[in-house]
C-alpha cells in the first residue's frame, strides 16, 4: 500500500508577494494514490520523480502532467493520481501571476499546460537542476533563484489587485457590485481585472469563495454540526450540498468520508503555517511575522 508525506516551505521574503508556498509530496510504496485537490490559484508542478494525472471537473478522462506542468486556476476541484516519485510544487499569488508570466490568468484557467508556457524555456533546466539537488534546502535554494531572477526586472502587480484580493478573502462581498463598490472602481472594470489576474470572472470567483469557506469550517466539525457552519450567503442546506457536488463531485458526507492520502495533512500544514487550511483562503498579508505570503 501507497502512503504519501507533504511538506509545506515559505519562498524566500522577496517572492512572497507573488508565490504562496513551495511543497514537496513524495508518494512512497509500490501503489497509485488518488487524492481531490480543491478549487485553487494556478500551481506550478515538477515531477522529479514518478508520473502523475489529474482529471479536471466535468472530464471523463484523465491527462498525464508533462514533468514541468502548470495546472491553471481551478475554479472547481480535479482529481490526481501519482506514482511513487518526488513532485515540487508551488502556489502562484493572483499578484504574482502577471508578474511571473506577463499573460492573463483567464488564458490558463481550469487547464493542464507545459510550465514553459508560462515561465519560458529555462524550466527544463530548472528541472534537471532539481533532479540533482541532494537536499530539500537546495531545491528550495534554486526555486528561489530562479522565480527572483524572473521577477527581478518586473513591476509589482498594481495596488487594487492586493486590495481586490483581500477584500475577496476578509471582506466577504455578497455581490460583484459590493466588491466593486468597495474598491472603487466600475463592475465592467473589475471584470477586467479579475479575468487578467485571478482567472474568471468576478461572480464566479465569489462563489468559489463561498465554497471553500464553509468547507474550511467543516472539516473538522462533527457531520452532525454542519448545517451551522454553512455559510449565510448560502439559501438552505440542499443549496450548500448542490454547490458541494458542483465543486468537488459528490456530498460533503462522501467526501470526508473518503481517505485523503495527503490533502488532509496538507491542509494541516496550511493552517499551522498561514492560518488557513486551503489556499484560496490565504489573505495576501498572511504569514508568519506579518510577511506577505498565501497558500
Amino acid at each position: 500500500m501507497a502512503t504519501a508525506t507533504v511538506r509545506f516551505h515559505l519562498p524566500a521574503p522577496a517572492l512572497r508577494g507573488s508565490i504562496s508556498t513551495y511543497y514537496i509530496l513524495r508518494i512512497h510504496g509500490p501503489d497509485v494514490v488518488e487524492d481531490i485537490i480543491h478549487p485553487e490559484w494556478a500551481n506550478p508542478r515538477l515531477v522529479l520523480t514518478g508520473q502523475w494525472q489529474v482529471r479536471f471537473a466535468g472530464k471523463d478522462d484523465f491527462e498525464t502532467l508533462p514533468d514541468a506542468a502548470l495546472t491553471g486556476m481551478l475554479e472547481r476541484g480535479a482529481v490526481v493520481r501519482g506514482s511513487p516519485g518526488v513532485l515540487i510544487g508551488m502556489g502562484v499569488l493572483p499578484e504574482g501571476w502577471v508578474r511571473l508570466t506577463g499573460q492573463a490568468a483567464a488564458a490558463f484557467a481550469d487547464r493542464l499546460r507545459p510550465l514553459s508556457d508560462a515561465f519560458g524555456p529555462g524550466v527544463e533546466d530548472l528541472l534537471t537542476r532539481l533532479r540533482g539537488a541532494e537536499t530539500d534546502a537546495q531545491a528550495l535554494a534554486m526555486l528561489d533563484a530562479f522565480f527572483i531572477a524572473l521577477i527581478a526586472d518586473r513591476p509589482p502587480a498594481p495596488p487594487i489587485v492586493t486590495r481586490a484580493h483581500t477584500a475577496l478573502v476578509t471582506a466577504q462581498p455578497r455581490s460583484v457590485e459590493a466588491w466593486a463598490s468597495d474598491l472603487s472602481v466600475s463592475v465592467r472594470q473589475l471584470e477586467r481585472l479579475c479575468l487578467r489576474y485571478f482567472g474568471m470572472s468576478p461572480k464566479r470567483l465569489l462563489r468559489r469563495q463561498r465554497f471553500l469557506r464553509t468547507l474550511a469550517a467543516m472539516r473538522d466539525a462533527a457531520p452532525g454540526a454542519w448545517s451551522g457552519l454553512i455559510d449565510s450567503h448560502y439559501v438552505d442546506q440542499s443549496h450548500f450540498i448542490r454547490e458541494f457536488h458542483n465543486y468537488l463531485g459528490m456530498t460533503p458526507r462522501a467526501y470526508f468520508a473518503r481517505v485523503q492520502p495527503f490533502m488532509r495533512e496538507a491542509g494541516d500544514q496550511r493552517m499551522a503555517l498561514l492560518g488557513a487550511p486551503v489556499q484560496g483562503l490565504h489573505a495576501p498579508g498572511d504569514g508568519p511575522a506579518g510577511l506577505p505570503s498565501g497558500g
